[in-house]
């Protein structure tokens, strides 16, 4: 397995205007078209602060706007951006031959979940398998970086001192329906995950869902990624947890295999 690097900080290099750049473009993906007015109260930044980002957004081509209803949105410029992340990541293609392998095999909901912050992750691809009854997450989805089965796995196989960081900013986020662990509980089970190269959960008392999660690499050997597999208890047993998670782990090393070739 490839040796972990650390990843700094951003925070420390916070630039305030282009921070309340993102915030306004977020803030326009949730609810679609806003006056000035709306978005300098929805954001708490100044209405002329506000006027003079979208319009510079709006020379850029990453918002549009309406002259009739004086409102904006995003912009088409958003999509050449995105197009070109989408050339980039070719994860996208790649793990999805696999996780749709895998799903087609377990009939297990798998999904790819990459940190899009210091502190965020966030779920990027998915396949779900057919059936009334499922787990079902929605691509999109945001949590913290200690938060679930994907949290552990980016954890477990972070640095040591980037994870401990984490612990203390972040602090420990249980799994549904358990007490927060111990550090010292946390932290043997990320060792356990290290050494059998996946996370597992079983039975949570709440959902009755059992899952695994396992790394990909990029080509430095950090993590980039965490595949995970939710099932309810019938569709994923417990006594299935260890075969099941060495199934995960090699179709997440044969993605962390593909994008080291590049």
């Amino acid at each position: 397995m490839p040796p972990a690097k650390s990843t700094p900080a951003p925070t420390a290099y916070m630039v305030p205007a282009v921070d309340r750049c993102v915030r306004i473009l977020r803030l326009l993906q949730r609810r679609q078209q806003l006056t000035v007015s709306d978005v300098a109260q929805a954001s708490g930044i100044g209405v002329s602060s506000c006027y003079a980002i979208l319009k510079t957004l709006q020379h850029h081509h990453l918002v549009a706007f309406d002259e009739r209803a004086k409102t904006y949105r995003l912009g088409l410029g958003l999509l050449e951006l995105g197009g070109a992340v989408s050339r980039d990541f070719v994860f996208v293609e790649t793990a999805r031959a696999h996780l749709m392998d895998f799903m087609r095999k377990t009939r297990l909901t798998t999904f790819v979940v990459a940190r899009v912050g210091h502190e965020r992750l966030m779920v990027v691809d998915k396949e779900e398998p057919g059936g009334d009854v499922r787990i079902s997450i929605a691509v999109g989805t945001r949590f913290r970086v200690t938060e679930g089965l994907s949290g552990r796995c980016f954890m477990a196989f972070l640095p040591e001192a980037e994870c401990d960081s984490l612990l203390k900013s972040v602090g420990l986020t249980p799994f549904a329906g358990l007490p927060a662990p111990t550090v010292r509980a946390y932290r043997a089970q990320l060792s356990a995950a290290r050494e059998a190269g996946y996370v597992a959960l079983t039975e949570s008392p709440i959902s009755g869902a059992n899952g695994v999660a396992a790394p990909v690499f990029d080509s430095e050997g950090r993590i980039l990624f965490a595949l995970t597999a939710m099932g309810l208890s019938p569709a994923l047993a417990s006594k299935a947890i260890a075969e099941t998670g060495a199934s995960l782990r090699q179709a997440a090393d044969a993605i962390t295999k593909v994008l080291g070739r590049g």
